[in-house]
């Protein structure tokens, strides 16, 4: 029996697999994709934040901190279109997205570094920061930055205006106000008016104060900021009749930062919180400051001091090159000298005679005359001065007047005594 034979038969599959050499490339393409999703994930949020000028800001270098933490830096830095600004580009961590809100204020710290704070002078190495505070309102991406160090939060803040008749340099916005050297609310906004009819320059400031921080005795608190506004105009209407005003002033004095200040001013002229205005505007004085310092010294007779002083010289180098003065101390240290002399050779066994004794009495008397008119010249000298003699020029003269006094003294009880050279008084 023939058994048939068999046959191989050959056949087509197709698969989706597209086989083992693509599975390199398609592990590099999904390692790729993955970096790419985690890279934007964890790059977080961009923040445009405008200054007036980069004060050594620098990309990547530049921190952003929020309480300490860094939490963001400086991506990008570029003029605005308008020339006049800087603008940073801030890289946040993606958690702090629900903190950057309208209400959002960020404070460029440590770029003008100063010795009135000197926790400022750390950035003249490390650079300055960014510090962020958050607020409150919708989520927004664009900001304008403020210089310095950041002013505590205000739980309420209340619009007012003060008008300077000058222009206020060092002002910045978000500079602090105080009360009495507390702080009770910030600088909101500062504008130059000139007037080209008058020529008059001012600078109008608006305050933001906190009323909380005032603690207006026996008010209660309103439960809406709305509501605390009535209360803190009539709390300044009273203060502004007694006195309060607002001035420029700096602390330390002279070096440290400028600032607005409510002080209470004894015998300022009349004045009322003008509630006129789109805002409650505070009278203003004129404060302290390089400014006031200037006008103050200006003011200071300087030109009569010192032709007084010129004066007082000249009658005192008069007074020391005058004849009569070297005259009288000549006579004086002759006398002296006699009566040393006289002392020295009188002994136990030799008596001074009477000749000696007479003749030193009468040079003593000649020397405390020569003494008194010296010091009657010299006072008669010094009173016709425009300006009076000082402590230690009438000292001497007294000293002089004293010394002729001692010596008349002595002249007459050796012209009674003259046994006194001898046995002593």
């Amino acid at each position: 029996m023939n058994t048939p034979a068999l046959r191989t038969a050959t056949g087509r599959r197709t698969t989706w697999w597209p086989g083992w050499i693509w599975a390199v490339p398609i592990a590099a393409i999904g390692m790729v994709v993955w970096l790419m999703v985690r890279a934007l994930s964890s790059r977080g949020i961009d923040v445009t934040v405008s200054f007036d000028n980069a004060w050594g800001m620098s990309v990547n270098n530049t921190k952003v901190v929020y309480r300490g933490l860094q939490v963001g830096a400086v991506s990008n830095l570029k003029l605005a279109p308008d020339g006049r600004h800087i603008i940073a580009t801030l890289d946040i961590d993606g958690d702090l997205a629900p903190y950057v809100n309208s209400g959002s204020v960020f404070y460029l710290e440590g770029a003008q570094p100063t010795l009135a704070d000197p926790s400022s002078l750390k950035s003249i190495i490390s650079g300055p920061t960014i510090e962020l505070i958050p607020g409150t309102g919708a989520p927004s991406r664009h900001f304008v930055g403020g210089v310095g160090e950041p002013p505590p939060r205000l739980a309420v803040a209340l619009p007012y205006l003060v008008t300077f008749g000058s222009p206020v340099g060092g002002i910045a916005v978000g500079s602090p106000v105080t009360f009495g050297g507390f702080p009770v609310g910030e600088v909101a906004s500062l504008e130059l008016a000139v007037d080209p009819r008058s020529g008059a320059v001012e600078t109008r400031a608006r305050l933001l104060l906190d009323p909380r921080r005032f603690h207006l005795i026996g008010v209660a608190a309103p439960r809406s900021a709305a509501n605390w506004s009535p209360l803190m105009d009539q709390a300044l209407a009273v203060l502004v009749r007694h006195g309060l005003r607002a001035s420029l002033a700096q602390t330390p004095p002279l070096i440290g930062a400028p600032q607005i200040t409510l002080e209470m001013m004894p015998g300022a002229a009349p004045a009322d919180l003008d509630l006129t205005g789109p805002f409650p505007a505070i009278p203003t004085v004129e404060g302290g400051g390089i400014q006031a310092f200037a006008a103050k010294l200006g003011r200071v007779p300087i030109t009569e001091i010192g032709d007084n002083v010129r004066a007082i010289t000249a009658h005192l180098s008069a007074l020391a090159s005058s004849p009569r003065l070297e005259d009288s101390l000549r006579h004086l240290d002759r006398a002296l000298a006699e009566l040393d002399a006289t002392v020295h050779q009188s002994g136990p066994q030799v008596a001074p005679t009477l000749r000696s004794v007479r003749r030193t009495v009468d040079a003593l008397r000649r020397s405390a005359a020569e003494i008194d008119a010296t010091a009657a010249a010299a006072s008669a000298t010094l009173s016709g001065s425009a300006a009076p003699p000082g402590g230690s020029v009438q000292d001497a003269l007294q000293e002089l007047t004293q010394a002729a006094r001692s010596i008349r003294s002595l002249a007459n009880y050796l012209d009674q005594h003259p046994e006194a050279l001898i046995r002593g008084r």
